[in-house]
């Protein structure tokens, strides 16, 4: 390395407009005092034996959502209408994912990520030549640990396959606590009523007229109690089209009542019509499903739906959230959307950088690996091609997702 590299390197802050990286040494101290625990050396340990496994859950995941735009044209439209952008992970860009809670989660899932490859090099006495953040302009967008090739090139595959795997292995430990810590803020959660959940009021409505919201919970009808739609129908179809009724409903801590006339429905005059859009769920059902989700495997899904897509099946979510309250007040929903994200984006982190794809974490360790088992069988060009033939091919299958939605 010449000198200008060297005086690059040693700068404590380095502006490549619109990039400026800030280089720390706290950094690598941290690393080096973290490297010392030994719950990390274990974590290591077992993220260097699960890592195949994750590669191979990250291939067929990726071919499972190919596999989608064959099977389903909705999920074709629905790709054409959010755009390609839809398929990264960009607070901003991608329109499902929130600009705060979004870059958090991020944040953090590149800091663990870079971060844990500089702990176990050095807890594998492996030099850590630099380490920082990065920023755009003034938003911090990751960070970078830069370990010794050298170093690395001259030790064992299972010695340079755990540092690897770190990074991806600390991604999922961090999805893993987020998850079960959502888990836990969602069972604090409880309808703050028994009633009918009203998603819609209808334009000239009865309800409307009267100032019913989305939002809000009935509980009564004329007075008697509304625990379920049935309940209200019952109630509702033996009034005719011109009764005075009075409808009682939960408004977070308020129950107001409402006196509304009921008109003809506009598709039977014969019936009474109030206008109201009952949501489709029961909001304990809601919450138990949610609670459950990690001991049944088939509702597992449900923690990869994203909260602010109107889902109907997250307590916490734009549609649903004005329907609980909680033992934590309301910094559960700051909580439950903060954990749901720092999960989500850190389990996408930790399978995407397990592809065996050039630069990517599984790219490095499929090439080493290979060279590892191969290298008295196979000479340097051959496995170099290998390792090109199956990032190209992992290449392929992502970038088909960007055009598949187009052209099937």
């Amino acid at each position: 390395m010449d000198n200008k590299d060297s005086d690059e390197e040693n700068k404590a802050i380095d502006v490549r407009f619109p990039l400026i990286i800030l280089r720390t040494k706290k950094g690598i101290q941290l690393m080096e005092d973290l490297s010392k625990i030994r719950f990390i050396s274990w974590l290591s340990s077992i993220s260097f034996l699960l890592f195949p496994l994750l590669s191979i859950f990250a291939i067929l995941f990726l071919l499972l959502t190919l596999s989608l735009f064959f099977v389903f044209p909705e999920v074709r439209e629905v790709a054409r209408d959010v755009g390609p952008q839809g398929a990264l992970l960009i607070p901003g860009l991608n329109p499902f994912l929130p600009i705060i809670y979004g870059w958090i989660a991020i944040f953090v899932g590149i800091v663990t990520h870079e971060l844990s490859h500089g702990v176990i090099a050095r807890n594998l006495n492996i030099p850590v030549k630099s380490a920082g953040l990065l920023f755009l302009v003034i938003l911090p967008i990751g960070a970078f640990v830069e370990v010794d090739d050298q170093k690395m090139d001259n030790i064992s595959f299972k010695k340079s396959g755990r540092i690897i795997a770190a990074g991806s292995g600390s991604n999922l430990f961090v999805a893993l606590v987020s998850l079960l810590l959502l888990v836990s803020v969602v069972s604090t959660m409880e309808p703050i009523a028994d009633g009918i959940p009203v998603g819609q009021i209808l334009v000239d409505s009865p309800a409307q007229s009267a100032g019913i919201l989305p939002g809000d919970i009935i509980t009564h009808f004329n007075y008697n109690l509304t625990p379920d739609s049935d309940t209200f129908r019952s109630y509702l179809f033996t009034s005719s089209p011109g009764d005075k009724i009075t409808v009682t409903v939960q408004r977070k801590t308020q129950q107001l009542n409402y006196d509304l006339v009921l008109i003809e429905n506009p598709n039977d005059s014969t019936k009474p019509f109030i206008g109201i859009g009952q949501l489709p769920v029961d909001l304990y059902s809601v919450l138990n499903q949610y609670q459950q989700g990690l001991s049944v495997s088939p509702r597992l899904l449900i923690y990869l739906s994203f909260p602010t897509d109107s889902s109907f099946g997250i307590p916490f979510s734009s549609s649903m959230q004005y329907f609980y309250t909680s033992s934590l007040g309301d910094s559960y929903l700051i909580l439950s959307n903060l954990f749901f994200w720092i999960w989500f984006i850190n389990f996408n982190l930790g399978v995407f950088n397990a592809l065996p794809l050039g630069p990517l974490d599984g790219g490095q360790a499929f090439k080493r690996g290979l060279n590892s088992i191969a290298k008295n069988k196979l000479s340097v060009n051959k496995i170099n091609l290998i390792s090109r033939i199956v990032s190209i091919s992992i290449l392929v299958l992502i970038l088909s997702m960007f055009i598949l939605p187009y052209i099937l």
